[in-house]
């Protein structure tokens, strides 16, 4: 979803811009009022341009590449899988957009988090056919569509049930995890961080899965209502009222790294709006928002470090030039020097008297 052009701060950092969204998400000031009162959709807006600002800088950097798994992934970076994840929850908080661009946004972010977990192998997808094979195998037989209907309802109820209770007791553990890792514990190491990540990864899957079948239903019921409105052509009793006021259309942020890679969502997904990281970086450029990077050279050379490099390397110029003059005046006090030196390398191996707390 995009919104209003989001500004990203150059001084701020990613976790920096992260932690305040999530944290906004987590523990929302207006959690008691109702959803559809402004001041709340303020808050929910505010959320997710936060969440596409962290997404933006995620594709910037390059942090993920298809070609790994999460063993692979440092445990910091674990947090921002979860990114389009948290845009398609709270997308589907807004109230003030059309309800079928809401879905449709919703959709393809739940689609994109489960796809990227999926090529990370942090979990695998189903295989239907293989499934439909088995279950045409068991009943053969003039009833076998009746059994067959029979079997598949009571194997959709015990899977619901069994992954009812291994996410209430996954839930329960993330949430003993959290505590600990949002307060800063000192118990909290790397391992336990990273056992907590994971955990929370492996319940956002199959929420993001649940999302996506009652999704399915609900464009079901838009398309009928849809369908119903056009059937009924000028009855206006029927008709919804006009919207004085049409916000901008929600379109889903997912910023690839290359033309490649764009090429390869612009099949998979016609509508979706892809650029590349260039292309983004030259439009923010345009929109004043990035500094251009001819004024940046201009800017870094003028900048203290850079003086401070300057600085460094005239006085090791003037440091071997002052060698050279020794060396060629005969300077008998530096070649005194340089053949102690020279006698001390050939007297001593490199790190042989470094023996402190060695056994």
């Amino acid at each position: 979803m995009s919104s209003q052009p989001a500004e990203i701060p150059l001084d701020r950092k990613l976790k920096e811009i992260y932690d305040e969204a999530y944290n906004m998400m987590v523990h929302p000031e207006n959690i008691n009022v109702p959803s559809i009162v402004p001041e709340y959709q303020l808050q929910i807006k505010k959320c997710i341009g936060l969440f596409e600002d962290a997404t933006r800088l995620v594709s910037l950097v390059g942090m993920f590449s298809s070609n790994e798994s999460h063993e692979e992934v440092p445990t910091e970076n674990l947090r921002y899988f979860l990114l389009p994840f948290y845009l398609g929850k709270m997308t589907q908080k807004l109230c003030n957009a059309d309800r079928e661009q809401i879905v449709a946004v919703a959709e393809v972010y739940f689609k994109d988090f489960l796809a990227r977990c999926a090529d990370y192998r942090l979990y695998e997808k189903p295989d239907t056919d293989s499934d439909a094979c088995q279950e045409l195998a068991m009943f053969p037989g003039a009833q076998s569509d009746k059994l067959r209907e029979l079997n598949r309802m009571g194997q959709e109820r015990n899977e619901k049930i069994r992954k009812y209770q291994e996410k209430k007791e996954l839930d329960e553990k993330i949430e003993q995890l959290r505590q600990l890792v949002d307060r800063g514990d000192e118990r909290v190491d790397d391992e336990m961080k990273r056992d907590f990540y994971l955990k929370l990864l492996k319940s956002s899957i199959g929420t993001a899965q649940e999302e996506l079948e009652s999704i399915a239903k609900e464009k079901q019921v838009l398309d009928y209502l849809k369908q119903r409105r056009e059937g009924d052509g000028g009855r206006a009793e029927l008709a919804p009222p006009e919207k004085k006021f049409q916000p901008k259309p929600l379109k889903p942020i997912i910023i690839t790294r290359d033309a490649v890679q764009k090429a390869v969502y612009g099949k998979g997904y016609p509508s979706l709006p892809t650029m590349t990281v260039a292309e983004f970086y030259e439009q923010r450029v345009a929109e004043g928002i990035f500094p251009d990077p001819e004024k940046m050279k201009e800017v870094n050379k003028n900048s203290l470090m850079n003086k401070v490099f300057q600085d460094n390397a005239a006085e090791l110029d003037r440091e071997d030039e002052e060698k050279e003059q020794l060396v060629e005046c005969d300077d008998e006090e530096y070649l005194a020097r340089q053949r102690a030196k020279d006698e001390f390398k050939d007297e001593h191996r490199r790190g042989e008297g470094n023996r402190y707390n060695r056994s």
